[in-house]
């Protein structure tokens, strides 16, 4: 089954999809760019590597229905604590954390000229280590030569994009997903994608280097469309559910609701 919806779909959204369809979208996305800016460019996958703490609570066989009761016993001159009921185990446990990115690369120079971020949720969740990270490359990329490109198909977490908020806010008053382009030549504007659940995702363009007038051009549409066929995410979606949060206005609620009945999927 195709994607159902004209644009982004929203039930992809959910942690449980997003980590395979991040890495399935940069890994089409690189493809797609590298056959328009060969010879002179190469397009690689970088990573940023972090350790993510998760707790897994382990409890034991027997069921504990109140505190433990602690003792004292002496054996000798040494105190030996007992006590009568086991204990809840929280076992923590350091998980490296992979995120992938785009970078574009001069052949001859090896020069970085361009960086193409698809933003995931750790990214936009403020106390994140994949936050602070995120936010750092950012600052390091706006004091250099380099372009960058965000793109946001996350409706949950923080705005993080480059474009200050509220000068963003002072032109679009509403918008679900973002794409920004910054690109070096043309500091200090930014090009600005705002798009609905309604909207068809647009082609953007890719700056290289400065001098170069040739952009690569990338179809976010295609992409989203190609992740979804070859995830079999049609296979795994429940469309009688809500999609994740956060939720939609009434409008867009009712507007995917009808939509979906459409397809024959609610």
């Amino acid at each position: 089954m195709p994607n159902p919806f004209p644009g982004m779909n929203p039930y992809l959204e959910s942690p449980t999809f997003w980590r395979s369809m991040h890495v399935s979208f940069i890994v089409y996305a690189s493809e797609v760019i590298q056959s328009q800016v060969r010879p002179r460019y190469r397009v690689d996958i970088e990573e940023r590597v972090y350790i993510e703490v998760a707790e897994r609570h382990i409890y034991p066989d027997i069921t504990i229905s109140k505190p433990p009761t602690y003792s004292l016993r002496s054996e000798g001159s040494v105190a030996v604590l007992e006590y009568d009921a086991p204990a809840v185990v929280l076992t923590v446990v350091s998980e490296p954390v992979h995120e992938p990115y785009l970078v574009i690369v001069e052949r001859d120079s090896g020069k970085v000229v361009t960086v193409i971020e698809f933003l995931s949720h750790s990214n936009k969740t403020p106390g994140d280590e994949g936050y602070r990270l995120y936010r750092q490359k950012q600052r390091e990329i706006l004091q250099s030569d380099v372009n960058l490109v965000e793109v946001d198909l996350l409706r949950a977490g923080e705005y993080v994009l480059a474009p200050p908020e509220g000068e963003v806010r002072k032109h679009f008053s509403k918008w679900h997903y973002f794409v920004s382009i910054r690109q070096f030549k043309t500091v200090p504007s930014f090009a600005l994608y705002p798009i609905t659940i309604r909207q068809r995702l647009p082609r953007i363009f890719i700056p290289l280097a400065p001098e170069d007038e040739k952009v690569a051009v990338l179809d976010l549409q295609a992409l989203v469309d190609r992740c979804y066929d070859a995830g079999a995410y049609g296979d795994f979606i429940d469309y009688r559910s809500e999609p994740p949060p956060p939720a939609f206005d009434p409008e867009d609620e009712a507007w995917i609701d009808q939509l979906l009945k459409s397809k024959g999927l609610r």
